[in-house]
């Protein structure tokens, strides 16, 4: 049996992680799939300096990242249920490349399966990459998906 992470952020390259996650398990490996939300989504001081005079704890309720989160892999875990017996999903906050390495490491799983969106050299510098920090920093093995 393997268990396998799957990180999803609702991109098409997440998408093809999943799919090929479902095809390279079987009947008693698991499936756990995991999307992360950045910590301070809604407070980032980003997001202050654009917009100063808008009190956005009065706008974002709390939570709602994370329910929007946890309906949207819920959606997916049913797409694929019928192929996959134990499939879990996860959500968590904070920098994503860091909880996909932690929760890999807190659900035990044997691999890492992550999409690339291909950003290109100048994209990674400016955004950083998450699937570049989780390739090098995992402690298992990890499949980049195109």
């Amino acid at each position: 049996m393997k268990k396998m992470m799957v990180a999803y952020d609702g991109s098409e390259a997440s998408k093809k992680a999943i799919d090929m996650a479902v095809k390279c398990s079987n009947q008693e490996d698991e499936i756990i799939l995991l999307t992360v939300i950045p910590a301070e989504l809604s407070e980032s001081s980003f997001t202050k300096m654009l917009l100063p005079t808008i009190d956005l704890s009065q706008i974002v309720k709390s939570g709602t990242f994370k329910e929007k989160a946890l309906e949207s892999l819920s959606k997916v875990a049913k797409e694929i249920n019928f192929d996959i017996k134990k499939l879990s999903t996860a959500v968590e906050s904070g920098d994503p490349a860091d909880e996909i390495l932690l929760s890999a490491k807190k659900h035990e799983a044997d691999i890492i399966i992550i999409g690339y969106k291909g950003y290109g050299k100048e994209g990674r510098f400016l955004l950083g990459s998450v699937t570049d920090k989780v390739v090098r920093h995992a402690s298992r093995s990890v499949l980049v998906v195109r």
